[in-house]
């Protein structure tokens, strides 16, 4: 091949080379054959121009220049351009000491180291490929149980793909505004990480992937695994209880299969619903300890899925009062608690009446009177009732509930205040019988 000149194409400067193919010289601009000469055919014009070359077809312009660059170099130059090259190659055969039959055989192993370092390389790069296959997992390697939207509100200030974003946990884009996946933790068996490595899962039950919203070479979802940490001092132990919000703004005390840490003490719950399905909890915080309430208390509120919706989403107050992230984190949790706690009727469980008006921490909210229940209870007494009047016995409940509601639980405040009252009723009976 030769250097004949540079031609300027739009704007860019491109090398025209010559280069002889059998009895054909060949012309290229840059890496684009433009067009040829055959001696044995053509005598006056030097090049026969090739159509659809540099941007469909060549300019007047350009094909001028080409000609002139061609006409300049000279016919006689063009055809001895494959001479040159012979000759140069012998000059360098010689230079590098290419004799006879042991030139020919250093020649000849060179080339030949030549050819396995191609081939190595392409063997890398067919590897290379390969690997790469392997590593873009999608929803086809993995049993996804449950999804939730990444653009769902934890709090009144953050989504959860926010929330993952800030703890770095997430990338953005189509991390971010993608879905969290919930999955069994041996499943991670069937991923594999950057460099191709097989993923093992950790000891909970279940484990959170990213489905992004990029698709594989199958044409589903590409996912990823989250490396959320097990918070080890809740989900592992089945008589670990926390107070749950549900979608239907019903409230239960239960645990969680499986707690995954966001950052700090925010965390993913994660549970078998009551037909088996996966549910998903959100807690941003946990109780510290205080006045009739233990520490280490998350408070759960669960998360939309396909199968729990929220029909009153965005209009219940109470459930908004547990996502709002400017008030103090801890006092919230704690605050819920102790609101709770007056409603349960043993240490274990709450009422089952109890709803999140009587969990949110607000003390001006409530879903139902548990002082009318306990007055209601009372007067089925005929100790109490034969000497006290609905109206007497209220007024005793209510001050007794002021003094000590915070301080017992329900069931434990009905049964002290009815011996109590019964324990009055009697002493009364006693002075009139004097």
């Amino acid at each position: 091949m030769r250097e004949l000149g540079i031609i300027n194409v739009n704007g860019e400067e491109k090398i025209l080379t010559v280069e002889k193919e059998g009895d054909i010289y060949k012309y290229s601009l840059g890496n684009d054959v433009i067009g040829a000469y055959d001696p044995n055919l053509m005598s006056d014009s030097l090049i026969a121009f090739r159509e659809n070359t540099l941007e469909n077809e060549l300019s007047d312009q350009i094909r001028d220049d080409v000609t002139q660059v061609i006409e300049k170099t000279g016919k006689d130059k063009i055809m001895q351009t494959d001479e040159r090259e012979q000759e140069e190659e012998n000059v360098y055969d010689r230079q590098m000491g290419y004799q006879k039959t042991i030139g020919v055989e250093e020649k000849e192993k060179n080339k030949n180291d030549k050819d396995l370092t191609k081939s190595k390389k392409n063997m890398s790069q067919q590897k290379s490929g390969k690997e790469k296959e392997k590593i873009e997992n999608t929803t086809a390697d993995i049993n996804i149980k449950q999804e939730v939207e990444m653009d769902q509100m934890v709090t009144d200030f953050d989504s959860l793909g926010e929330k993952l974003e800030k703890a770095g946990v997430v990338k953005g884009g189509d991390e971010k505004h993608g879905k969290l996946g919930i999955v069994e933790s041996d499943e991670l068996d069937n991923l594999r990480d950057e460099n191709g490595n097989k993923l093992q899962g950790h000891s909970s039950r279940y484990e959170a992937v990213v489905i992004t919203n990029k698709t594989g070479k199958d044409g589903k979802p590409i996912v990823r695994a989250l490396d959320l940490e097990n918070d080890t001092q809740e989900g592992n132990d089945p008589a670990e209880k926390n107070y749950q919000v549900k979608q239907n703004d019903d409230v239960e005390k239960g645990d969680v299969l499986t707690r995954l840490k966001i950052q700090g003490e925010e965390t993913i719950g994660i549970e078998k619903g009551q037909y088996g399905e996966v549910e998903v909890y959100h807690s941003s915080n946990k109780t510290i300890g205080g006045k009739g309430v233990e520490g280490n208390k998350s408070l759960d509120r669960q998360l939309e899925t396909s199968n729990a919706k929220n029909p009153l989403e965005g209009t219940n107050q109470a459930t908004q009062k547990l996502a709002q992230e400017y008030q103090d984190g801890y006092r919230s949790v704690e605050e819920s608690y102790q609101e709770a706690d007056k409603h349960e009727n043993s240490k274990d469980e709450p009422c089952d009446e109890l709803e999140a008006e009587d969990i949110d921490g607000d003390p001006n909210t409530s879903s139902h009177n548990h002082i009318d229940e306990i007055v209601t209870e009372l007067m089925k007494n005929g100790e109490i009732s034969d000497k006290f009047t609905e109206r007497e016995v209220r007024e005793r409940v209510e001050k007794e509930w002021t003094q000590k509601g915070d301080e017992q639980s329900l069931e434990d405040f009905k049964e002290d205040v009815e011996t109590e009252i019964e324990a009055d009723a009697e002493n009364m009976r006693g002075e009139r019988g004097r």
